[in-house]
């Protein structure tokens, strides 16, 4: 399973430019000279590395969950299904007014709809949890990552990394990806990944601020 099918593009891919401020003031003090570019297949950092493929298994694990939960709600959705044909068939002679005028009927049309508007709350509570405990859990990945990545580029004194999706042609000889999957296996800080539950509130900013990031 490839990380970009867990969220979209823009909640979970890797930021595709990656500069060192630092890195390309050295570079260009005195000289001017251009920035030497490294690129990055983040794709493969993914799929191959122990921290990406743990992460994978976890997201995979945490989706399970949620589908489990998810499947829970069903008895409550077919009984709704079998209370609306109730209901249809009983006031089908019947227009919306004398419905709601009814002393029978409207009572059941008003629990009804109550009951509806609670399955629905808990099935989208589902899906917004399942989102935002995936964000979390790939930007972690992501934080993860980055220190790697960098400390590679700097070692290959260059001041700027591109994914190899955004690269129309590269000199495979910039290509660190490899070095970077090794470092990562390498370091016991970088081959866990952190997944855990977290609530849909979580990534909701407050009123005037920015979503979590």
């Amino acid at each position: 399973m490839r990380v970009v099918s867990l969220l979209s593009a823009a909640a979970l891919a890797v930021a595709a430019v990656s500069v060192s401020s630092e890195a390309m003031a050295q570079r260009n003090r005195g000289g001017g000279q251009a920035t030497t570019a490294v690129v990055v297949n983040y794709q493969r950092v993914a799929g191959e590395s122990v921290l990406g493929r743990d992460l994978q298994a976890k997201i995979a694990a945490l989706r399970q969950q949620f589908a489990t939960e998810a499947q829970s709600l069903q008895p409550e959705q077919q009984s709704l299904e079998q209370e609306a044909q109730r209901l249809q068939a009983a006031t089908r002679n019947m227009s919306q007014e004398q419905i709601r005028a009814s002393t029978t009927y409207g009572p059941q049309f008003q629990q009804f709809a109550q009951r509806r508007q609670q399955l629905e709350g808990r099935a989208q509570g589902l899906r917004g949890d399942l989102e935002c405990s995936s964000f979390i859990a790939l930007r972690d990945f992501d934080r993860q990552v980055n220190p790697i990545i960098q400390s590679v580029m700097q070692s290959r004194g260059a001041g700027i990394v591109v994914d190899t999706s955004n690269a129309t042609v590269f000199d495979p000889n910039f290509d660190v990806t490899a070095t970077v999957i090794q470092q990562l296996d390498q370091n016991q800080n970088t081959r866990v990944a952190n997944v855990t539950r977290h609530a849909a509130t979580e990534c909701q900013a407050p009123a005037g601020q920015a979503p979590a990031q």
